[in-house]
């Protein structure tokens, strides 16, 4: 009922190529510019919604969206100020904050639920049951020291396995399908859409790493330099109140983030159908970042206590 696994990671990967060859929406002259660095997938679809939609203009912003490995390349880029936002996960802000760098939430909106996991630990190899049978095998994660890394060594801990026999590497997202296909590893903990397209080409789901674990699982967000954030406040706004209207497009009707994925990228009209969403919310409690803290902790990366409310800006007024 699918494609080829050839023509599906093809797919895949226009979807995350290709991008920038989509048509973008004409602008006035007098925006504000300001640069977004995300990861083309279907968890930060919002920044689409809100360029697509108008909301970004409407609010007087002129946004490029790029293309970036995850949190370890974009807070550096944030630091630097070659982006003035960017996503990360909840660990890449943390980790930030433990060396000094004053990464600030300016929206910590997204999750997975049992309901609607997005992230799976895929096989193709047919020995492997269950994370129980990864002791002394490769296990792949988009980065190291993220949420992924950390939630998938929590959930091979709860099964009982030795860390230190495990193989763990950094695979790209759109890498990892044909990496587990050749065994050249031997799990991926991947996110969708390339869980969908992996199930549709014989792969199997040994387990949801992150809800199997925590359920909800609030992990990522939008995130920007303090500093800059103070200097930029009125901009801070209106950046925001976009991505929320976006958000609570897509919480009034899921089908509007499917489409937005479906128009976005070159993803299969029945995988964008297919895959999981996951849940955006547009009032996170800071709390929930103590999960993250805890998590951090237990893996070495984290010695000092953090303000979980600082972690989050709110508005002055």
């Amino acid at each position: 009922m699918y494609k080829t696994l050839k023509t599906l990671i093809v797919s895949a990967a226009m979807a995350v190529t290709t991008l920038s060859a989509l048509p973008q929406p004409a602008v006035a002259q007098d925006l504000t510019k300001v640069r977004v660095g995300y990861i083309p997938v279907g968890v930060y679809a919002y920044l689409w919604r809100a360029r697509d939609a108008g909301y970004f203009a409407d609010a007087g912003l002129e946004v490029e969206l790029v293309t970036m490995a995850g949190g370890g390349e974009i807070i550096p880029a944030l630091q630097s100020g070659s982006l003035q936002f960017g996503i990360s996960d909840a660990l890449g802000v943390l980790n930030a904050r433990n060396a000094g760098i004053p990464a600030t939430y300016v929206s910590f909106n997204f999750a997975q639920t049992e309901e609607s996991p997005v992230h799976a630990a895929l096989t193709f190899d047919p020995e492997i049951k269950g994370p129980a049978d990864l002791a002394g095998k490769s296990v792949a994660t988009n980065l190291s020291y993220n949420t992924d890394w950390t939630m998938m060594r929590a959930w091979l801990r709860d099964a009982g396995v030795d860390l230190d026999t495990v193989q763990f590497q950094e695979i790209p997202f759109p890498e990892m399908i044909a990496s587990a296909r050749s065994g050249s590893v031997t799990v991926v903990g991947a996110v969708e859409p390339f869980v969908t397209l992996a199930e549709a080409d014989g792969a199997t789901v040994l387990g949801h790493f992150f809800t199997e674990v925590k359920s909800p699982a609030v992990l990522s967000g939008v995130v920007a330099m303090t500093p800059w954030i103070e200097e930029n406040e009125e901009l801070t706004v209106a950046f925001v109140e976009a991505i929320d209207k976006a958000i609570d497009d897509f919480n009034s009707d899921p089908q509007i983030a499917r489409d937005t994925i479906a128009a976005n990228t070159k993803i299969p009209a029945a995988v964008v159908q297919a895959m999981q969403l996951g849940v955006w919310d547009t009032n996170v409690d800071p709390n929930e970042m103590q999960f993250w803290v805890d998590a951090a902790s237990a893996e070495g990366m984290l010695g000092a206590e953090t303000d979980l409310e600082d972690l989050v800006w709110t508005p002055a007024n």
